[in-house]
């Protein structure tokens, strides 16, 4: 199943999901691992869809500069 630019597929043991990217390229960190439903790998493909529009839009990181 196709997803915010991913793919979304079972990875084969105990009914887990993985995030893999359509096009090519390697999966970013944040999404790397598995999910334990499809609603969860979902809410992972958004949350770091929206932290790349946030960067690309310039907002301010929340990593400390010291």
């Amino acid at each position: 199943m196709e997803y915010g630019g991913y793919r979304i597929q079972h990875d084969g043991s105990f009914g887990m999901y993985t995030i893999k990217p359509i096009s090519r390229g390697s999966t970013p960190k944040e999404l790397k691992g598995r999910y334990t439903s499809y609603g969860a790998a979902k809410s992972a493909i958004d949350a770091s869809n929206k932290q790349k529009k946030g960067k690309a839009d310039g907002e301010a990181g929340t990593g400390s500069r010291g």
